[in-house]
């Protein structure tokens, strides 16, 4: 009898023994040719950069051994994935100190997801000297993503430099990778264009601020690898004609915005950080540190370039989709350098004398000649307010009919046409319902969300092609926060700089840089906007947040010092978050750059104008300079979480801060984590 239930005991293991899934890495410094004829040291894991890709199961029990060689402590964090805070990876979290020189830690992570993902060094610089590699979860049951074959496309910044020799040429001079600076001869070009007096009050603009309008990036110079290989290697991803092929884009650098596009080949956006969202047609879309993306092509015949860019232009790689390796291809053509707007730092506004535009009237700024002083009203469209209206940024929705209030027949009732509201226009006839298992009847009682009708596409470039008068390069509005002071009445703010404007942004200077940080792309391109993403399935929790946390992004260039809040990492208090309380979370971008903000274990809701529900799933959002991003956080997943800038050097000079999930407080006021999963 004991045998018998010793062997059913056995059975019913065996089948979650069988599925576990266990890797052993080892870290170690190798000299390695990254860049061929040129030998570097790197950190590798198993003898590569990246490491192995690893692939796990959702469902599964994984086990991870990582073994350190360095003669520094080490670390590995599982970026994106819902674990126990323990085996999270990051130091000074959760009471993981690192993994000593000479030992071996045993990860243990129950996957209850599946997506794109990666895992890197959370230590010291480790993760830019070449510790990171791909991680590939397979959903537990069919995969909402249908594809023929896929390709995991890890896109990473090379540097031969140490990363510690990397921080302390920042912190001597912030500007000191800025190769990008304006010169002499550029402002003559400009003199002559713009005319002297006004090039003159922008270059003293920029420097009362002391800052640079070409510091795009911290740090320059960078060799682009696409898994490892750079464009010299060519690196090549075949498919057959027919097939559906799934590319899984992971930007894994430490430092650098790129930008992706396949030119002659339109790109589906299936998945974003691991979620799968709505099917967004695209050809072009930009990636902050950390962000994953799965894209969806069906090429034909041929080779197709796959070219990758850092937003300085100053670093590329150039990568092969074909379906014969004998095929070659050729890069596109490089697009112009940026040059930042002091609008971009503050709004901008006309200097004395200078004549008023529209956009700058409807910011308030300033009155045009002849024009009645306007009575200040509510914008109509919050997604669209005057000011981004009065410079072609968007179109404002046109304000919705007031329905008549009758309490005999709400609206619900009104839509399935079991009534018609007192005072109400007759009810027009029927239309065949454009999502046939969501019909209008069961979506306004919100059963359901209807399919948006026909393809989905990116929407950040609105106009088509250039209109009459209008900049060389469009608008772009990727969608990375909203401006903080539309709609605020800039006439009250007596201490509010006046900056001078040469141009706007999608304009060129003089020597054909384009103004603005967002901008490069063609008029009618279709490029993915935050804006676009919606959820692929609505989701059960849709309350309304019980209380905001402002988390302002602050920095101080000359020291090379970045903050939360005006503290660095370990000098202010952590964000106590109650287990299970649903929350704002406010970023306030006061700096001139962008910050890609990643949470760890946890996934949170972007507010980016989709309805409750359907906003999209993301662990990283980027902050676009002077603007402001909101997300909403159900707090379920207990412990101490890194919330930090996925700039490694913006991290590692205090741009870090601690959020922590508990049940109570203590009767020292202090938080006490609640329970921790158990596995």
């Amino acid at each position: 009898m004991m045998l018998r239930r010793f062997f059913l005991v056995l059975a019913l293991l065996l089948p979650s023994l069988a599925h576990a899934a266990s890797y052993d890495l080892v870290v170690e410094r190798q000299a390695m040719q990254i860049v061929p004829g040129r030998t570097d040291s790197v950190i590798a894991i198993n003898g590569s950069v990246p490491g192995p890709t690893l692939r796990f199961k959702e469902g599964e029990e994984a086990v991870v051994r990582v073994t350190n060689r360095l003669s520094a402590t080490t670390s590995i964090h599982w970026h994106g994935l819902l674990v126990d805070g323990a085996y999270d990876g990051a130091p000074g979290f959760n009471g993981f100190a690192g993994i000593a020189p000479g030992e071996t830690y045993t990860y243990r992570i129950h996957i209850r997801q599946s997506g794109t993902y990666w895992y890197h060094a959370h230590s010291e610089g480790q993760e830019q000297a070449g510790q990171y590699g791909a991680l590939i979860i397979a959903p537990a049951g069919e995969d909402p993503i249908k594809s023929d074959v896929e390709h995991v496309i890890l896109l990473s910044d090379h540097t031969r430099e140490d990363p510690g020799r990397v921080m302390r040429n920042l912190k001597s001079d912030s500007g000191y990778y800025n190769w990008n600076k304006r010169t002499l001869p550029e402002l003559v070009r400009d003199a002559k264009k713009f005319g002297m007096q006004a090039t003159m009050a922008e270059r003293r603009a920029w420097g009362q601020m002391r800052m640079d309008a070409t510091d795009i990036a911290d740090v320059s110079g960078y060799t682009l690898l696409m898994q490892g290989q750079p464009t010299q290697v060519r690196p090549t991803l075949a498919f057959t004609p027919g097939q559906r092929v799934r590319l899984r884009f992971i930007n894994g650098s430490a430092m650098s915005f790129m930008d992706v596009r396949i030119p002659g080949l339109a790109m589906t956006i299936v998945a974003a950080d691991g979620r799968p969202v709505q099917p967004v047609t695209v050809d072009e879309f930009r990636m902050g540190v950390a962000e994953t993306y799965d894209v969806i092509v069906e090429p034909p015949a041929g080779a197709f370039p796959l070219w990758v860019e850092t937003l300085d232009r100053r670093a590329s790689v150039l990568g092969r989709l074909t379906s014969d390796p004998a095929l070659s291809i050729a890069a596109p053509a490089p697009r112009p350098k940026q040059v930042l707007l002091l609008a971009e730092m503050g709004h901008s506004m006309p200097a004395a004398g200078e004549p008023c535009s529209a956009e700058h009237a409807a910011m308030g700024h300033c009155q045009m000649m002849g024009a009645a002083t306007p009575a200040v009203a509510t914008p109509t469209d919050p997604d669209c307010p005057p000011e981004h209206a009065a410079m072609g940024h968007c179109t404002p929705k046109a304000p919705a009919a007031a329905v008549p209030s009758d309490p005999d027949c709400p609206p619900e009732h009104a839509a399935m046409g079991h009534c018609t509201p007192k005072g109400a226009a007759p009810m027009p006839a029927p239309a065949a319902p454009s999502d046939p298992e969501c019909p209008p009847e069961h979506a306004a009682m919100g059963h359901c969300t209807p399919k948006a009708a026909g393809p989905r596409i990116g929407t950040a470039v609105a106009l088509a092609a250039r209109p009459d008068g209008g900049t060389p390069y469009p608008v772009v509005d990727y969608g990375f926060g909203k401006d903080p002071m539309a709609g605020m009445d800039h006439s009250q703010m007596k201490g509010m700089m006046a900056m001078p404007v040469l141009g706007k942004e999608g304009d060129t200077d003089g020597s054909g840089r384009v103004f603005g940080w967002a901008t490069g792309a063609p008029y009618g391109a279709h490029v993915l906007s935050m804006r676009d993403l919606v959820a692929l399935t609505p989701k059960a929790d849709a309350t309304p947040p019980t209380r905001e946390i402002v988390v302002r992004l602050q920095g101080n260039m000359e020291r090379y010092i970045w903050t939360l809040n005006g503290k660095k990492f370990g000098e202010g208090p952590p964000i106590n978050v109650k287990f299970g309380e649903r929350v704002r979370v406010t970023f306030v971008n006061e700096t001139m750059m962008a910050h890609p903000m990643h949470l760890h274990g946890m996934f949170f809701e972007v507010e980016n104008g989709q309805p409750p529900g359907l906003m999209p799933e993301k662990n990283v959002i980027v902050v676009a300079p002077g603007r402001t991003q909101s997300i909403i956080l159900t707090a379920n997943e207990a412990g101490e979480w890194p919330l930090h800038c996925h700039l490694l050097y913006h991290m590692n000079s205090g741009m870090m801060g601690k959020l922590v999930v508990a049940n109570v407080l203590g009767p020292d006021g202090k938080a006490v984590p609640a329970a921790g999963h158990v596995h």
